[in-house]
């Protein structure tokens, strides 16, 4: 692997953590004064997150790292949407946030602790993957009152196959119109579980967003019970996105 290819990651992953630090100068004051229950503090802390980030995908595109087509994503967002993806890298939720104007998502729970992310995360309102009610209800209530939510349901980052968990199937039927699938293609894969930053591959990493047809709930099996629709749901969602990681590998 070439030296400067590994120079250049090692670059974007100090780059990111000062963006990070930079944001903190104003997330830090936000959560001292307990703004961030204010709906429009909230959203101004996710339109600094979405431009920072922005421009983080930016440098890894002119210094050559990865390409992307992610500005389709900026379609994506409506009221009371949830947004489902696979998820086959470190940076997936970093284009979402990008490009998805004031969505929320869910992230993972240690991240609570991250030094460098968990002021953004509780300024943003973001949700914390707990895996207990809480996490569902907080959900639930996020699209009830009509904001888009950006889940991965793999829960951690994609291996051999995509095996979605419930929970999202559970949180659309409860309180979304709409879900949206997208699928993520990219080649070649890094940044997966378990690989270290510097196993970066020596050519240009091009993730490719597939926004598939989205799924209206009010029509969607209306005479089951909710936890029937649920399972249907999931199974429904594992089989198209089984179908593109078939034809993605």
């Amino acid at each position: 692997m070439p030296i400067f290819k590994i120079f250049i990651t090692g670059f974007l992953f100090f780059w990111f953590g000062v963006i990070c630090i930079l944001g903190n100068i104003f997330f830090v004051p936000v959560l001292f004064f307990g703004l961030q229950k204010y709906k429009l503090i909230r959203n101004f802390c996710r339109f600094l997150v979405r431009n920072a980030w922005k421009f983080f995908i930016f440098c890894t595109d002119i210094l050559g790292y990865a390409r992307s087509n992610a500005d389709i994503l900026k379609t994506l967002g409506k009221n009371s949407e949830i947004i489902v993806c696979n998820h086959p890298s470190l940076l997936d939720i970093v284009f979402f946030l990008s490009f998805v104007k004031d969505s929320n998502c869910i992230v993972k729970g240690e991240l609570a602790k991250n030094i460098f992310l968990s002021s953004a995360i509780k300024a943003c309102g973001y949700i914390l993957n707990t895996q207990n009610e809480e996490c569902l209800e907080i959900s639930c209530k996020a699209l009830k009152e009509q904001e888009s939510l950006i889940v991965f349901p793999e829960g951690s980052r994609t291996k051999d196959k995509i095996v979605f968990h419930k929970a999202a199937s559970y949180i659309a039927i409860k309180s979304a119109k709409t879900l949206t699938p997208v699928f993520l293609h990219m080649n070649p894969k890094s940044l997966k579980k378990g690989v270290v930053w510097y196993d970066t591959p020596d050519i240009t990493i091009n993730y490719k967003f597939n926004i598939l047809k989205s799924i209206d709930l009010d029509t969607f099996y209306p005479q089951k019970s909710a936890p029937i629709r649920a399972r249907l749901l999931n199974a429904y969602l594992q089989e198209i996105y089984n179908e593109e990681f078939k034809n993605d590998r």
